[in-house]
């Protein structure tokens, strides 16, 4: 009856999608615009390429996200290396990893010359908006694993790859999950950058819905052409949503650490989602084949890990929350940033001239605008505190409301969903029209300007927020809540005893997101070109746009204005989230 139920509702919004288009379009007379644009009947093939291009580069997710998120949470001595190169290359936007993925796959003395590695360096583009956030997850899931679960895993001889088998990834799965729903999201909120691929004054196109979207808009100026393309892309979205990701939620919470069955949740039956089962006994036939060679890989990483890492056996294993950060963990966040730094530096350059490297004086001293770069970020900082302080406010009282009504989750998930996959630059119409347009009379021309800067760094920021508390309230175990119910806590008892607390370390972990979110979004929301009109206010992300389109594009500036970002990006990460991060930790919940 459920599934019967769920299958009208999505056949219902199916239509929904059809239909509202076609009126409007019908209405309005724009058929004939449509039509012109030759490549409207090509869009069924573009969805087809862009879904390849994300489905590749999630497959390189999981893979990275497993591998670098269960070694960093389970060794410590490994993070102490691993989470700043975490926080660095994730600090770093999405477009500063584009020379250098253009530079490496394709191009003359690329890997791979030609359309291939243009295909790959899409890929490889895709996969920096979307392994962050399941990396995090990853990572913060197996730290949250109860000290008691460990310890009885210990005392049952589950160690190396058993304990990883039986204990880590199922208890991760929850927010591999989430994080995964939130990885496609970004994949796609920059989908039109990576299929657009654009260095200096060149562009190389690829065919995808991405590309459709982007060329209608900029190149075309044809809007209810993409007015179409979005409407496409929105069911494609709802598509994987409906049929992947929310089975996948459903299933998720059969995995919520408690001491026993609740009514909260019933045993999982493995025939209501074919993937996992068929995951499973894949699993379990490599366990069984190759199980004692894993456990003698992961012996071997740990003896390795040991002896790489001697040196820092001075490091306390545990560290009180309250203490300041190591000078130690510091100079390692320094020598790994400045080389990441030099390293871009030197793939922009290759990526935008053929000419060698100027050094780093002569840039600073040709360009005397980048001394503004420190006034420009404090510009910058304030649009996205006051966008993180909005998104803040709606996400705790709309995330928790969601989380705990199976209504408002049926009706609104989805919305929310496409909300949080859909490209910023295919926003930048409506923003214009809308935001630019009809409050430019009211409040001015600058004013206005500054709103769809806010709202645009709105759209990169507010969903890791979002889904980060409505995965943490589902993940309430079922038994502490019925506990909370024998003790009749209700109302604001039942927030603050139980709910506020639970969702301490998913707002702090979806904080850490939505502001590396924020920053990516940041390059295109301080200039909007649109219709050969430019719309910009002073920042790192507008002066990062005017670097790169210069006529002669240097790449330390460039390099400048990126390690800028990343610098405050890094700064917050290691004095305030990092911190936070920690402290969250005691909010775990531990069966007793």
């Amino acid at each position: 009856m459920e599934n019967l139920k769920n299958a009208r509702t999505i056949a219902a919004a199916f239509a929904l999608l059809v239909a509202v288009p076609a009126i409007i379009f019908t209405y309005f007379g724009s058929w004939g615009q449509i039509l012109s644009n030759p490549e409207v009947p090509l869009l069924p093939y573009y969805v087809l390429r862009s879904v390849i291009r994300m489905f590749a580069a999630y497959v390189l997710v999981v893979i990275f996200s497993l591998v670098y998120g269960i070694t960093a949470g389970l060794y410590r001595r490994p993070r102490i290396f691993m989470l700043p190169v975490l926080d660095i290359l994730q600090s770093i936007p999405v477009l500063g990893y584009l020379p250098a993925a253009v530079l490496l796959f394709s191009g003359p003395n690329g890997l791979l010359p030609g359309e291939l590695g243009y295909e790959v360096a899409s890929v490889i583009l895709i996969f920096t908006g979307m392994a962050w956030a399941v990396t995090f997850s990853v990572l913060s899931a197996v730290r949250n694993i109860p000290n008691d679960l460990r310890e009885a895993s210990n005392s049952f001889g589950l160690r190396g790859w058993k304990y990883v088998r039986h204990v880590v990834f199922p208890a991760i799965f929850p927010s591999f999950v989430t994080g995964s729903i939130l990885a496609w999201g970004g994949g796609w909120y920059f989908l039109v950058a990576a299929e657009l691929l654009t260095y200096g004054v060149t562009v190389h196109s690829l065919p995808g819905i991405g590309s459709f979207l982007g060329t209608a808009v900029f190149a075309q100026g044809n809007l209810p052409s993409a007015i179409l393309g979005l409407f496409v892309f929105i069911a494609t979205v709802f598509a994987i949503n409906s049929f992947v990701w929310k089975p996948l939620s459903e299933y998720a919470k059969y995995f919520s650490v408690q001491t026993m069955l609740s009514e909260e949740t019933k045993p999982p039956v493995f025939s209501e989602f074919g993937p996992i089962r068929h995951l499973i006994y894949f699993v379990d036939k490599l366990e069984t084949k190759y199980g004692d060679r894993l456990d003698a890989a992961v012996e071997v990483v740990q003896a390795t890990y040991g002896r790489m890492l001697r040196f820092l056996r001075h490091v306390p294993s545990k560290r009180r929350h309250t203490d300041r950060p190591p000078i130690v963990l510091l100079a390692i966040y320094v020598i790994l940033f400045i080389l990441i730094m030099v390293l871009l530096a030197h793939f922009v350059g290759s990526a935008l001239s053929a000419m060698p490297l100027n050094s780093l004086e002569t840039a600073i001293a040709t360009h005397p605008e980048v001394a503004t770069l420190p006034i420009l970020a404090l510009y910058s900082f304030a649009r996205i505190y006051l966008a993180y302080i909005i998104a803040l406010a709606w996400t705790l009282a709309v995330g928790i409301m969601v989380a705990r009504s199976k209504t408002l989750s049926s009706i609104f998930m989805p919305i929310f969903d496409i909300g949080q996959s859909t490209p910023a630059l295919a926003l930048f119409p409506f923003i214009v029209i809308v935001v630019i347009h009809f409050m430019l009379p009211l409040v001015g021309v600058q004013a206005s300007i500054e709103l769809a800067s806010v709202i645009l760094i709105l759209t990169g920021a507010q969903w890791y927020l979002l889904f980060n508390i409505v995965g943490a309230v589902k993940a309430i175990p079922g038994n502490i809540l019925e506990a909370s119910r024998a003790f009749d806590l209700r109302g604001w008892q039942l927030y603050l005893a139980i709910i506020f607390p639970a969702i301490i370390p998913g707002v702090i972990l979806g904080s850490i997101q939505a502001w590396g979110g924020a920053w990516n979004a940041l390059i295109v929301s301080e200039y909007i070109n649109y219709q050969g009109a430019v719309y910009a206010v002073p920042g790192l992300g507008s002066f990062l746009t005017e670097s790169t389109l210069a006529a002669h594009p240097e790449p330390w500036v460039i390099t400048l204005a990126v390690a800028s970002m990343s610098i405050i990006v890094l700064a917050m990460n290691f004095f305030i989230w990092r911190p936070l991060f920690n402290y969250a930790e005691r909010y775990k919940f531990e069966n007793v």
